[in-house]
Protein backbone atom coordinates (compact mmCIF):
# COMPACT_ATOMS: atom_id res chain seq x y z
CA UNK A 1 0.00 0.00 0.00
CA UNK A 2 1.22 3.42 -1.14
CA UNK A 3 1.15 6.56 1.60
CA UNK A 4 -1.57 8.24 -0.79
CA UNK A 5 -3.70 5.56 -0.98
CA UNK A 6 -3.39 5.12 2.86
CA UNK A 7 -3.89 8.93 3.64
CA UNK A 8 -7.22 8.37 1.27
CA UNK A 9 -8.31 5.44 3.17
CA UNK A 10 -8.36 7.49 6.41
CA UNK A 11 -9.94 9.85 4.98
CA UNK A 12 -13.01 7.58 4.53
CA UNK A 13 -12.84 5.62 7.95
CA UNK A 14 -13.23 8.51 10.25
CA UNK A 15 -15.11 6.20 12.65
CA UNK A 16 -12.87 3.31 12.90
CA UNK A 17 -12.47 1.80 15.59
CA UNK A 18 -9.65 -1.28 15.15
CA UNK A 19 -6.82 -0.51 12.83
CA UNK A 20 -3.97 -2.97 12.09
CA UNK A 21 -1.55 -2.21 9.77
CA UNK A 22 1.20 -5.27 10.44
CA UNK A 23 0.42 -6.67 7.11
CA UNK A 24 1.34 -4.07 5.21
CA UNK A 25 5.04 -5.13 6.32
CA UNK A 26 7.07 -2.72 3.67
CA UNK A 27 5.15 0.58 4.97
CA UNK A 28 7.91 3.25 5.88
CA UNK A 29 5.45 6.21 6.83
CA UNK A 30 2.29 6.68 8.88
CA UNK A 31 0.18 9.56 7.34
CA UNK A 32 -0.35 12.96 9.25
CA UNK A 33 -4.23 12.02 8.49
CA UNK A 34 -3.66 9.07 11.53
CA UNK A 35 -5.03 12.05 13.76
CA UNK A 36 -8.50 12.15 12.21
CA UNK A 37 -9.09 9.19 13.18
CA UNK A 38 -11.13 10.40 16.47
CA UNK A 39 -13.21 7.61 17.42
CA UNK A 40 -10.05 4.57 17.09
CA UNK A 41 -9.39 2.76 20.14
CA UNK A 42 -6.46 0.29 18.94
CA UNK A 43 -3.43 0.80 16.43
CA UNK A 44 -1.38 -1.84 15.80
CA UNK A 45 1.52 -1.03 13.33
CA UNK A 46 3.70 -4.60 14.16
CA UNK A 47 6.70 -5.47 11.81
CA UNK A 48 6.37 -2.77 9.53
CA UNK A 49 9.26 -0.55 8.25
CA UNK A 50 7.94 2.61 10.02
CA UNK A 51 10.48 4.58 11.56
CA UNK A 52 8.33 7.79 12.90
CA UNK A 53 5.44 8.67 14.03
CA UNK A 54 3.85 12.14 13.04
CA UNK A 55 2.95 14.43 15.37
CA UNK A 56 -0.82 14.46 14.71
CA UNK A 57 -0.86 10.46 16.43
CA UNK A 58 -1.37 13.05 19.80
CA UNK A 59 -4.70 13.75 18.40
CA UNK A 60 -6.06 10.31 19.23
CA UNK A 61 -7.93 10.94 22.09
CA UNK A 62 -10.10 7.45 22.37
CA UNK A 63 -6.91 5.06 21.81
CA UNK A 64 -6.60 2.60 24.12
CA UNK A 65 -3.93 0.53 22.88
CA UNK A 66 -1.04 1.10 20.38
CA UNK A 67 1.21 -1.27 19.37
CA UNK A 68 4.77 -0.35 17.72
CA UNK A 69 6.33 -4.34 18.17
CA UNK A 70 9.12 -4.91 15.71
CA UNK A 71 9.07 -1.53 14.46
CA UNK A 72 12.07 0.83 12.82
CA UNK A 73 11.06 3.64 15.13
CA UNK A 74 13.89 5.14 17.33
CA UNK A 75 12.04 7.83 18.98
CA UNK A 76 8.86 8.71 20.13
CA UNK A 77 7.10 12.32 19.14
CA UNK A 78 6.53 14.31 22.69
CA UNK A 79 3.05 14.20 21.03
CA UNK A 80 3.01 11.09 22.47
CA UNK A 81 1.90 12.26 25.69
CA UNK A 82 -1.39 13.41 24.05
CA UNK A 83 -2.42 9.89 24.11
CA UNK A 84 -4.62 10.46 27.23
CA UNK A 85 -6.86 7.33 27.26
CA UNK A 86 -4.01 4.94 26.34
CA UNK A 87 -4.15 1.59 28.67
CA UNK A 88 -1.39 -0.41 26.78
CA UNK A 89 1.53 0.61 25.22
CA UNK A 90 3.68 -1.87 23.54
CA UNK A 91 7.27 -1.06 22.12
CA UNK A 92 8.59 -4.58 22.37
CA UNK A 93 11.73 -4.99 19.89
CA UNK A 94 12.18 -1.62 18.63
CA UNK A 95 14.84 0.61 18.86
CA UNK A 96 13.74 2.82 21.04
CA UNK A 97 16.57 4.10 23.76
CA UNK A 98 15.16 6.83 25.50
CA UNK A 99 11.70 7.41 26.59
CA UNK A 100 10.20 11.24 25.87
CA UNK A 101 9.09 12.91 29.41
CA UNK A 102 6.17 13.30 27.81
CA UNK A 103 5.24 10.19 29.07
CA UNK A 104 4.10 10.85 31.87
CA UNK A 105 1.33 12.60 30.96
CA UNK A 106 -0.24 8.95 30.07
CA UNK A 107 -2.11 8.84 33.44
CA UNK A 108 -4.56 6.21 32.57
CA UNK A 109 -1.55 3.53 31.08
CA UNK A 110 -1.97 0.58 32.77
CA UNK A 111 0.48 -1.78 30.79
CA UNK A 112 3.80 -0.96 29.58
CA UNK A 113 6.00 -3.11 27.22
CA UNK A 114 9.35 -2.73 26.48
CA UNK A 115 10.84 -6.44 26.11
CA UNK A 116 13.78 -6.38 23.93
CA UNK A 117 14.17 -2.65 22.79
CA UNK A 118 16.98 -0.51 22.79
CA UNK A 119 15.88 1.28 25.97
CA UNK A 120 19.25 2.83 27.99
CA UNK A 121 16.84 4.35 30.85
CA UNK A 122 13.75 4.89 32.41
CA UNK A 123 12.90 8.54 32.80
CA UNK A 124 12.13 10.10 36.14
CA UNK A 125 8.85 10.98 34.65
CA UNK A 126 8.12 7.39 34.91
CA UNK A 127 6.76 7.94 38.42
CA UNK A 128 3.81 9.97 37.13
CA UNK A 129 2.05 6.88 35.82
CA UNK A 130 -0.04 7.10 38.81
CA UNK A 131 -1.90 4.15 36.73
CA UNK A 132 0.72 1.89 35.51
CA UNK A 133 0.07 -1.75 36.73
CA UNK A 134 2.67 -3.71 34.16
CA UNK A 135 5.81 -2.31 33.79
CA UNK A 136 7.86 -5.36 31.48
CA UNK A 137 11.54 -4.62 30.25
CA UNK A 138 12.55 -7.78 29.25
CA UNK A 139 15.65 -8.74 27.62
CA UNK A 140 16.88 -5.04 27.11
CA UNK A 141 20.52 -5.15 26.81
CA UNK A 142 21.10 -1.40 27.31
CA UNK A 143 19.16 -0.96 30.33
CA UNK A 144 21.55 -0.56 32.83
CA UNK A 145 22.35 1.64 36.52
CA UNK A 146 19.79 2.19 38.85
CA UNK A 147 16.16 2.54 38.39
CA UNK A 148 14.55 5.96 39.29
CA UNK A 149 13.75 6.35 42.89
CA UNK A 150 10.14 7.84 41.43
CA UNK A 151 8.93 4.29 40.51
CA UNK A 152 7.69 4.76 44.14
CA UNK A 153 5.15 6.48 43.51
CA UNK A 154 3.31 4.15 41.05
CA UNK A 155 1.22 3.18 43.84
CA UNK A 156 -0.77 0.31 41.59
CA UNK A 157 2.18 -1.12 39.72
CA UNK A 158 1.33 -4.85 40.29
CA UNK A 159 4.58 -6.03 38.38
CA UNK A 160 7.73 -4.99 37.70
CA UNK A 161 9.90 -7.46 35.19
CA UNK A 162 13.84 -6.77 34.14
CA UNK A 163 15.24 -9.89 33.69
CA UNK A 164 18.24 -10.11 31.33
CA UNK A 165 19.20 -6.57 31.92
CA UNK A 166 22.31 -4.89 33.02
CA UNK A 167 20.55 -2.83 36.15
CA UNK A 168 22.65 -2.61 39.05
CA UNK A 169 20.57 -1.37 41.68
CA UNK A 170 16.28 -0.53 42.59
CA UNK A 171 15.92 2.53 44.95
CA UNK A 172 14.86 1.97 48.65
CA UNK A 173 11.38 2.98 47.33
CA UNK A 174 10.37 -0.02 46.29
CA UNK A 175 9.08 -0.67 49.72
CA UNK A 176 6.24 1.77 48.86
CA UNK A 177 4.69 -0.35 46.04
CA UNK A 178 2.17 -2.14 47.92
CA UNK A 179 0.85 -3.46 44.97
CA UNK A 180 3.55 -4.95 43.89
CA UNK A 181 3.15 -8.82 43.75
CA UNK A 182 5.71 -9.82 40.91
CA UNK A 183 9.26 -8.89 40.79
CA UNK A 184 11.64 -10.32 38.21
CA UNK A 185 15.34 -9.96 38.27
CA UNK A 186 16.53 -13.41 37.34
CA UNK A 187 19.98 -13.49 34.41
CA UNK A 188 20.86 -9.67 35.83
CA UNK A 189 23.92 -10.79 36.42
CA UNK A 190 25.13 -6.85 37.37
CA UNK A 191 22.74 -6.59 40.15
CA UNK A 192 24.01 -5.78 43.65
CA UNK A 193 22.20 -5.85 46.37
CA UNK A 194 18.19 -6.22 47.20
CA UNK A 195 16.56 -2.97 49.11
CA UNK A 196 13.80 -3.57 51.34
CA UNK A 197 11.01 -4.58 49.52
CA UNK A 198 7.08 -4.51 50.16
CA UNK A 199 5.24 -7.10 52.16
CA UNK A 200 2.70 -7.77 49.16
CA UNK A 201 5.43 -9.71 46.94
CA UNK A 202 3.71 -13.01 45.67
CA UNK A 203 6.08 -14.11 43.05
CA UNK A 204 10.40 -13.20 43.58
CA UNK A 205 12.82 -13.84 41.14
CA UNK A 206 16.62 -12.85 41.03
CA UNK A 207 20.10 -14.42 40.05
CA UNK A 208 21.81 -16.43 43.08
CA UNK A 209 24.89 -14.19 43.46
CA UNK A 210 22.23 -12.14 45.90
CA UNK A 211 22.00 -15.29 48.47
CA UNK A 212 25.91 -13.77 48.91
CA UNK A 213 24.35 -10.56 49.69
CA UNK A 214 20.92 -10.23 50.42
CA UNK A 215 19.75 -9.68 53.91
CA UNK A 216 16.86 -11.62 55.50
CA UNK A 217 13.94 -11.67 53.36
CA UNK A 218 11.76 -13.49 55.77
CA UNK A 219 9.27 -10.88 56.02
CA UNK A 220 8.41 -12.03 52.86
CA UNK A 221 5.31 -13.92 54.19
CA UNK A 222 2.93 -13.09 51.36
CA UNK A 223 5.65 -14.90 48.87
CA UNK A 224 4.42 -17.73 46.69
CA UNK A 225 6.85 -18.63 44.56
CA UNK A 226 10.40 -18.14 45.08
CA UNK A 227 13.03 -18.70 41.80
CA UNK A 228 16.75 -18.50 42.74
CA UNK A 229 18.60 -19.33 39.42
CA UNK A 230 20.57 -18.28 36.45
CA UNK A 231 23.81 -15.92 36.07
CA UNK A 232 25.94 -18.55 38.86
CA UNK A 233 29.17 -18.07 36.63
CA UNK A 234 29.45 -14.58 39.04
CA UNK A 235 29.18 -17.19 42.02
CA UNK A 236 32.46 -17.60 44.04
CA UNK A 237 32.37 -20.36 45.91
CA UNK A 238 35.08 -19.99 48.10
CA UNK A 239 33.80 -17.06 49.87
CA UNK A 240 31.83 -19.41 52.20
CA UNK A 241 27.83 -20.61 51.82
CA UNK A 242 25.12 -18.86 50.77
CA UNK A 243 22.29 -17.22 52.70
CA UNK A 244 19.23 -19.25 52.85
CA UNK A 245 17.99 -19.49 56.19
CA UNK A 246 15.47 -16.89 56.00
CA UNK A 247 13.51 -19.46 53.72
CA UNK A 248 12.06 -21.22 56.49
CA UNK A 249 10.05 -18.84 57.10
CA UNK A 250 8.22 -18.09 54.25
CA UNK A 251 5.19 -19.83 55.19
CA UNK A 252 2.75 -19.17 52.27
CA UNK A 253 5.44 -20.80 49.73
CA UNK A 254 4.12 -23.02 47.34
CA UNK A 255 6.83 -23.06 44.41
CA UNK A 256 10.39 -22.61 44.79
CA UNK A 257 13.64 -23.01 42.49
CA UNK A 258 17.19 -22.52 44.25
CA UNK A 259 19.56 -23.55 41.23
CA UNK A 260 23.49 -22.87 40.91
CA UNK A 261 26.25 -24.89 39.67
CA UNK A 262 28.70 -26.32 42.58
CA UNK A 263 26.45 -24.70 45.68
CA UNK A 264 27.20 -26.38 48.89
CA UNK A 265 24.03 -25.20 51.00
CA UNK A 266 24.26 -24.95 54.74
CA UNK A 267 21.82 -27.80 56.89
CA UNK A 268 17.80 -26.27 56.19
CA UNK A 269 15.02 -27.71 57.26
CA UNK A 270 11.87 -27.50 54.91
CA UNK A 271 9.38 -28.97 57.22
CA UNK A 272 7.98 -25.33 58.10
CA UNK A 273 6.88 -25.00 54.55
CA UNK A 274 4.00 -26.39 54.71
CA UNK A 275 2.21 -25.27 51.65
CA UNK A 276 5.24 -26.18 49.10
CA UNK A 277 4.02 -28.14 46.38
CA UNK A 278 7.26 -27.80 43.86
CA UNK A 279 10.45 -27.88 44.40
CA UNK A 280 13.61 -27.42 41.77
CA UNK A 281 17.39 -27.25 43.78
CA UNK A 282 20.76 -27.73 43.28
CA UNK A 283 21.28 -30.60 45.79
CA UNK A 284 25.06 -31.56 45.60
CA UNK A 285 24.84 -33.13 48.82
CA UNK A 286 21.26 -34.49 49.56
CA UNK A 287 22.00 -34.66 53.45
CA UNK A 288 22.01 -30.75 53.63
CA UNK A 289 17.97 -31.14 53.45
CA UNK A 290 16.99 -32.08 56.84
CA UNK A 291 13.87 -32.50 56.09
CA UNK A 292 11.13 -32.25 53.34
CA UNK A 293 7.66 -31.25 53.64
CA UNK A 294 5.07 -34.13 53.29
CA UNK A 295 2.67 -32.37 50.75
CA UNK A 296 5.73 -31.64 48.13
CA UNK A 297 4.12 -32.70 44.83
CA UNK A 298 6.68 -32.19 42.06
CA UNK A 299 11.04 -32.49 43.45
CA UNK A 300 13.77 -31.77 40.85
CA UNK A 301 17.30 -32.55 42.25
CA UNK A 302 20.16 -31.24 40.04
CA UNK A 303 23.76 -32.09 40.11
CA UNK A 304 23.95 -34.90 42.89
CA UNK A 305 26.66 -36.16 43.96
CA UNK A 306 26.56 -38.16 46.77
CA UNK A 307 24.20 -41.15 47.35
CA UNK A 308 20.37 -40.35 47.75
CA UNK A 309 19.37 -42.23 50.98
CA UNK A 310 15.68 -43.21 51.79
CA UNK A 311 15.36 -40.40 54.42
CA UNK A 312 15.10 -37.66 52.04
CA UNK A 313 11.77 -38.85 51.25
CA UNK A 314 10.50 -40.53 54.50
CA UNK A 315 7.80 -38.08 54.73
CA UNK A 316 6.89 -37.82 50.85
CA UNK A 317 3.57 -39.22 51.01
CA UNK A 318 1.99 -36.88 48.31
CA UNK A 319 5.26 -36.85 45.69
CA UNK A 320 4.22 -37.52 42.51
CA UNK A 321 6.72 -35.98 39.90
CA UNK A 322 10.18 -36.66 40.65
CA UNK A 323 13.42 -35.41 38.33
CA UNK A 324 16.70 -35.89 38.66
CA UNK A 325 19.21 -34.11 36.32
CA UNK A 326 23.09 -33.77 36.23
CA UNK A 327 23.79 -36.38 38.70
CA UNK A 328 27.44 -37.59 39.17
CA UNK A 329 26.46 -40.79 40.07
CA UNK A 330 27.24 -44.64 39.02
CA UNK A 331 24.01 -46.17 40.21
CA UNK A 332 20.65 -44.77 41.45
CA UNK A 333 18.90 -47.43 43.19
CA UNK A 334 15.29 -46.20 43.61
CA UNK A 335 13.99 -49.17 44.89
CA UNK A 336 15.91 -48.55 48.20
CA UNK A 337 15.76 -45.28 48.18
CA UNK A 338 12.03 -44.52 48.40
CA UNK A 339 11.02 -47.58 48.93
CA UNK A 340 6.65 -48.39 48.67
CA UNK A 341 5.87 -45.44 50.24
CA UNK A 342 5.51 -43.33 47.09
CA UNK A 343 2.09 -44.56 46.10
CA UNK A 344 1.35 -41.55 44.17
CA UNK A 345 4.83 -40.88 42.08
CA UNK A 346 3.26 -41.00 38.93
CA UNK A 347 6.64 -39.58 36.81
CA UNK A 348 10.01 -40.25 36.81
CA UNK A 349 12.57 -38.10 34.64
CA UNK A 350 15.96 -39.01 34.87
CA UNK A 351 18.32 -36.96 32.11
CA UNK A 352 21.92 -35.64 31.99
CA UNK A 353 23.32 -37.63 33.85
CA UNK A 354 27.23 -39.00 32.44
CA UNK A 355 28.34 -41.24 35.01
CA UNK A 356 24.99 -43.13 35.47
CA UNK A 357 25.54 -47.00 34.67
CA UNK A 358 22.51 -48.59 36.36
CA UNK A 359 19.00 -47.95 37.40
CA UNK A 360 16.22 -49.48 39.60
CA UNK A 361 12.78 -49.15 39.21
CA UNK A 362 11.07 -52.07 40.20
CA UNK A 363 9.16 -51.04 43.35
CA UNK A 364 7.71 -47.93 42.18
CA UNK A 365 4.59 -49.67 41.66
CA UNK A 366 2.20 -46.34 41.02
CA UNK A 367 4.87 -45.21 38.37
CA UNK A 368 2.84 -44.19 34.76
CA UNK A 369 5.71 -42.38 32.98
CA UNK A 370 9.23 -42.86 33.14
CA UNK A 371 11.87 -40.80 31.31
CA UNK A 372 15.61 -41.39 30.70
CA UNK A 373 17.29 -38.42 28.42
CA UNK A 374 21.26 -38.10 27.73
CA UNK A 375 22.44 -40.79 30.12
CA UNK A 376 25.58 -42.27 27.84
CA UNK A 377 27.14 -44.89 30.66
CA UNK A 378 23.65 -46.17 31.27
CA UNK A 379 23.94 -50.03 30.55
CA UNK A 380 20.75 -51.30 32.61
CA UNK A 381 17.54 -49.92 33.77
CA UNK A 382 16.14 -52.46 36.14
CA UNK A 383 12.41 -53.69 36.83
CA UNK A 384 11.05 -51.91 34.31
CA UNK A 385 8.76 -54.74 33.29
CA UNK A 386 7.14 -54.81 36.60
CA UNK A 387 5.96 -51.17 36.17
CA UNK A 388 2.28 -52.61 36.32
CA UNK A 389 0.94 -48.72 36.20
CA UNK A 390 2.94 -48.00 32.81
CA UNK A 391 1.52 -46.04 30.16
CA UNK A 392 5.17 -44.23 28.35
CA UNK A 393 8.30 -44.78 28.24
CA UNK A 394 10.75 -42.77 27.11
CA UNK A 395 14.81 -43.30 26.68
CA UNK A 396 16.80 -40.99 24.22
CA UNK A 397 20.52 -40.92 23.19
CA UNK A 398 21.89 -43.23 26.20
CA UNK A 399 24.57 -44.71 23.72
CA UNK A 400 25.59 -47.92 26.22
CA UNK A 401 22.21 -49.09 26.59
CA UNK A 402 21.88 -52.45 24.66
CA UNK A 403 18.87 -54.16 26.18
CA UNK A 404 15.05 -53.54 27.24
CA UNK A 405 13.26 -56.63 28.69
CA UNK A 406 10.20 -58.04 27.79
CA UNK A 407 7.19 -55.45 28.11
CA UNK A 408 4.83 -57.44 27.23
CA UNK A 409 2.76 -57.90 30.14
CA UNK A 410 2.55 -54.03 31.01
CA UNK A 411 -0.98 -53.79 29.64
CA UNK A 412 -2.16 -50.18 30.42
CA UNK A 413 1.61 -49.29 28.45
CA UNK A 414 0.30 -46.75 25.39
CA UNK A 415 3.56 -45.40 24.13
CA UNK A 416 7.18 -46.74 24.18
CA UNK A 417 9.80 -43.44 22.09
CA UNK A 418 13.30 -45.08 21.66
CA UNK A 419 15.77 -42.80 19.91
CA UNK A 420 19.98 -43.21 20.20
CA UNK A 421 20.38 -46.33 21.92
CA UNK A 422 21.91 -49.23 20.25
CA UNK A 423 19.19 -52.02 21.59
CA UNK A 424 20.92 -54.78 20.70
CA UNK A 425 18.05 -57.36 21.45
CA UNK A 426 15.26 -54.89 19.38
CA UNK A 427 14.29 -57.51 17.29
CA UNK A 428 13.08 -59.64 20.07
CA UNK A 429 11.58 -56.81 21.93
CA UNK A 430 8.02 -57.46 23.15
CA UNK A 431 5.25 -54.76 23.70
CA UNK A 432 1.73 -54.93 23.96
CA UNK A 433 -0.05 -55.27 20.26
CA UNK A 434 -1.80 -51.43 20.24
CA UNK A 435 1.12 -49.66 22.13
CA UNK A 436 2.25 -46.78 20.03
CA UNK A 437 6.12 -47.22 19.43
CA UNK A 438 8.73 -44.54 17.71
CA UNK A 439 12.21 -45.90 16.96
CA UNK A 440 14.71 -43.39 15.70
CA UNK A 441 18.10 -44.06 15.79
CA UNK A 442 18.16 -47.49 17.05
CA UNK A 443 19.88 -49.53 14.43
CA UNK A 444 17.31 -49.78 12.23
CA UNK A 445 16.35 -48.29 8.66
CA UNK A 446 14.17 -46.19 8.47
CA UNK A 447 13.08 -45.10 11.52
CA UNK A 448 9.19 -46.29 13.16
CA UNK A 449 6.44 -44.48 14.00
CA UNK A 450 3.45 -46.54 14.56
CA UNK A 451 1.49 -49.29 16.31
CA UNK A 452 4.08 -51.71 17.71
CA UNK A 453 2.35 -54.77 15.84
CA UNK A 454 2.54 -53.38 12.61
CA UNK A 455 6.43 -53.17 13.43
CA UNK A 456 6.03 -56.27 14.23
CA UNK A 457 4.88 -57.98 11.28
CA UNK A 458 7.48 -56.06 9.31
CA UNK A 459 10.09 -57.91 11.13
CA UNK A 460 8.47 -60.75 10.87
CA UNK A 461 8.07 -60.61 7.08
CA UNK A 462 11.59 -59.13 6.82
CA UNK A 463 12.98 -62.50 8.79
Amino acid sequence: MQIQELHHSIGEMTRLEYLSLASFCFLETLPDSIGQLKSLLELELNNTRITTLPHSIGDLKMLRKMSLLGTQIKQLPNAIGGLQSLLNLDLRGTCISELPSSIGNLKRLEILCLDGSAIRELPKAIGMLESLKDLEARFCENLEGEIPIEIGDLSFLRMLDLRSSKIRRLPTTMNQLSHLQQLCLCQCDQFEQLPELPMSLKELEFPPHLLWTTPNLSYLTNVVDLHVWGGTQLVDFTQGAPNIEWIEGLSKLERMTLCMRDAIFPPINLVTLSRLRSLEMTCVDPHFLMELPSNLERLSLINVKSPIGMSLFSYLTNLSTLNLGKCWLREVDFDNALGQQLEKLHSLDVRESKLLERLSVSRLKGLQDLTVLACPGLMEIQGTEKLELLEALFIHRCSSLERLPDLSELKKLRRVNLALCPLQNLPELRLPETCHLTLNGCGISPAFDGVYKEWKDTQSQRG
